[in-house]
C-alpha cells in the first residue's frame, strides 16, 4: 500500500506486515477542521467503502449495487458505499470536522457530490473495498454518528478506456444527531464513469 503522509509531498511504500495509523495536524485557518488525512486507496470494482472498522458489507443484494452505480452512493449498517471513476488506486483526502462545511464552495467546484449518514461505534474509520487487512490505515474518531460527504473531482479527465485519469475524492465527516439518508447533492451531467 502506498500512502502520502499528511500534508507531505512524498509518497511512502509500507513494507508487508507494517501497520500504520494516520493522524494529522489540521491546516491553519479553519478552527473546525480537526484533522486531514491523505490516502491512496484501491477502488476495486470502482467502489470505495467508507466504514466502521467492525462493519462488514457481506453479500448485499444486487439492488444495493444498482443504486451505487446509478448515484455513486448507498449505505448498509456501518458502511457508506461510494462510486469511483476507475478500479485502481485513487487519491482520497479525508477531513474530519467539528461542524459541517459552512460555506460549501467545493460543491460548486466538484463534479459529483453525495452525502449519507454513518454509524461509527468502534471509533475507527476504514476506507477500502471489502479489504479489512490490518495493514490498512485506520483513522481514529470519537465513536458516534457522522455525516459523510463525498466530493468527486476530475471525472472529465477519465480516458475513453477508463484506465487513466486524474480523478480524486474528498471525504468530509462531522458528528451529527440528524438522520442523513443517502442522497446526491450535485449530479455529474454525463453518465458516471466506472459503472
Amino acid at each position: 500500500m502506498r500512502i502520502r503522509g499528511p500534508l507531505a509531498q512524498t509518497v511512502h511504500s509500507l513494507p508487508d506486515g507494517a501497520q500504520f495509523q494516520m493522524t494529522a495536524t489540521p491546516p491553519p485557518g479553519d478552527p473546525d477542521l480537526l484533522s486531514r488525512h491523505e490516502l491512496t486507496v484501491l477502488a476495486d470494482y470502482s467502489t470505495l467503502l467508507i466504514q466502521d472498522d467492525d462493519a462488514r458489507l457481506g453479500e448485499p443484494e444486487p439492488s444495493w449495487f444498482t443504486a451505487l452505480v446509478a448515484d455513486w452512493i448507498n449505505t448498509a449498517p456501518g458502511v457508506v458505499g461510494s462510486g469511483a471513476a476507475r478500479p485502481f488506486d485513487v487519491p482520497v483526502t479525508v477531513d474530519v470536522r467539528r461542524t459541517p462545511p459552512a460555506d460549501d464552495a467545493e460543491i460548486q467546484q466538484a463534479d459529483h457530490v453525495t452525502q449519507a449518514g454513518l454509524a461509527l461505534p468502534s471509533g475507527r474509520l476504514l476506507i477500502s473495498m471489502q479489504d479489512t487487512d490490518d495493514r490498512l490505515p485506520r483513522i481514529p474518531l470519537t465513536p458516534g454518528n457522522y455525516a459523510v460527504r463525498i466530493y468527486s473531482h476530475g471525472l472529465d479527465t477519465i480516458s475513453e478506456d477508463g484506465l487513466d485519469g486524474e480523478d480524486r475524492y474528498h471525504v468530509v465527516l462531522w458528528p451529527t444527531d440528524e438522520d442523513h439518508p443517502a442522497q446526491v447533492l450535485k449530479r455529474y451531467p454525463d453518465p458516471l464513469p466506472g459503472g
